[in-house]
């Protein structure tokens, strides 16, 4: 069996996708873990299927590279919107749904945007035994715990992301880590470990909306808030109330990488 494919990236966070493909869910979360191996497959964090819905210009599904599958993700949205437009699929300003609700996409002088569920359970200064610094947590249409560290260049984002993400407190569904540096000129610096991935990723769009919520909250910076990740800078626009920020709008690199055609068995 022969399928078609595009791969994509926002800020170095690759992604396959499929357009109105025949096959079930159920048959890509089985073989995402061999076409996502970056030696034996195609290589990517996850998997992208377009697929057509009523009222809708499309319906988002996502699976990670172990065959999960998310309710959302914020880089593989703006890669989406990205794609669809360049396809013909969807116009500049577009409406699409995913497991998280309803979500706005919009491309301007060919960078595309797109708007995440309102952040909400966000809760500061977790304290658990097993870590001698606090835990944020933020969910931003996944879960995120975001820990603010003072050497993000050396600091063991493998090992310490792995223990918070299957730590008892967040199970039975685990969490994303975000590990912040606030640098001395101002700038933010992020390093995501991601579940589903098992590993750190180049960036995550959901969790630059997790790390500016709470920011917003704990040191009072207003939208938007640029962020660095390894893999390329995220900006996330927000409105402000009491106590979260809402109409989210997640910006950032996207770019489509290649197109091919991969061979299954």
């Amino acid at each position: 069996m022969k399928l078609e494919f595009t791969k994509t990236h926002g800020a170095g966070n690759d992604f396959i996708v499929f357009t109105y493909p025949e096959q079930s869910n159920e048959f890509f979360a089985k073989i995402a873990p061999s076409i996502c191996d970056r030696r034996k497959g195609i290589g990517a964090d996850g998997i992208l299927l377009v697929r057509k819905e009523p009222g809708f210009d499309f319906r988002m599904v996502y699976f990670n590279a172990d065959g999960s599958r998310a309710s959302f993700c914020g880089n593989g949205a703006r890669a989406l919107v990205l794609f669809t437009y360049t396809e013909g699929i969807a116009p500049a300003e577009m409406r699409f749904v995913s497991d998280a609700g309803v979500h706005k996409g919009l491309v301007v002088d060919g960078k595309p945007s797109v708007s995440l569920p309102d952040p909400k359970d966000i809760k500061l200064n977790l304290t658990l035994h097993e870590f001698d610094f606090p835990l944020h947590f933020a969910d931003s249409g996944v879960p995120h715990v975001v820990v603010f560290v003072d050497d993000l260049a050396s600091f063991d984002v493998h090992n310490v992301g792995r223990s918070i993400r299957n730590h008892p407190y967040f199970s039975p569904d685990g969490t994303n880590v975000d590990f912040v540096k606030l640098e001395e000129d101002g700038s933010i610096s992020v390093r995501t470990y991601e579940r589903g991935v098992e590993r750190e990723t180049l960036s995550c769009g959901t969790g630059a909306v997790a790390v500016a919520a709470v920011i917003n909250r704990l040191k009072g910076i207003k939208s938007p808030i640029e962020l660095n990740f390894p893999g390329g800078l995220l900006r996330v626009n927000f409105e402000s109330d009491a106590s979260n920020p809402t109409e989210v709008m997640l910006g950032g690199q996207t770019a489509i990488v290649f197109k091919g055609e991969i061979e299954l068995d």
